[in-house]
């Protein structure tokens, strides 16, 4: 009988070895088609989301989205924190349109329930394109609210406002830009398309009030 058995016991370790020599040998998947993939934490928190432009989401708050058809345009990568709320991403689309590109690609980090505080932004449109980090300052008041038990999101440009720009306009000028706490441009650096430069002060409505050149 102990004969018996230790063949038993040694069989099922032989098949045992083969069966995970045969998972070991099984080709790997080398293409994985889909419209959307949800990546979750083990709890079942939501951390992030890859989709195309028919299934990219809205925005999430605490785990629950809210409905952005404004986002219908484009495929990316939905980023979210440790409360499955949105806290930015990377988005991109582009195709002719009337004869001429119209494409972009931007890829952002939020600030804690709130918007982008900064922003790497292209934007082809043929014959006029910009390319820019966009740095801005947000409340740290939240934008998400519950109205009639469902999550809602408030208007992003109340409160916030772009502080800095750096990057090729859409002039094909060279352009660093400081703007004050209501996002209006008070001092420019500047090298234009044709190599002249400048540094322009301006006032509270945007207008140059003073420009300094290079021979000054």
């Amino acid at each position: 009988m102990a004969g018996y058995i230790q063949g038993i016991i040694t069989g099922a370790a032989l098949i045992g070895v083969a069966v995970s020599l045969v998972a070991t040998a099984r080709p790997q998947p080398k293409v994985l088609d889909v419209e959307r993939i949800n990546i979750r934490e083990p709890d079942g928190t939501l951390r992030m989301v890859i989709a195309g432009r028919d299934k990219f989401p809205g925005s999430f708050f605490k785990g629950k989205e809210i409905d952005r058809p404004d986002r219908r345009h484009a495929a990316g990568l939905l980023f979210l924190n440790d409360e499955g709320t949105e806290n930015g991403g990377l988005i991109w689309a582009g195709k002719m349109r009337e004869g001429k590109p119209d494409a972009g690609a931007s890829l952002t980090f939020d600030r804690y329930e709130n918007d982008q505080t900064i922003q790497l932004l292209q934007k082809d449109g043929g014959d006029r394109d910009i390319a820019a980090l966009i740095i801005s300052d947000r409340p740290g008041a939240s934008l998400y609210g519950l109205k009639d038990g469902k999550p809602n999101l408030k208007d992003p440009s109340e409160g916030g406002a772009p502080r800095v720009f750096v990057g090729k306009s859409m002039d094909r000028a060279s352009v660093m830009m400081l703007q004050d706490a209501t996002g209006v441009p008070r001092l420019m650096l500047k090298v234009d398309s044709d190599g002249s430069s400048s540094i322009n002060f301006l006032d509270g409505q945007g207008n140059v009030v003073r420009t300094i050149g290079p021979e000054e």
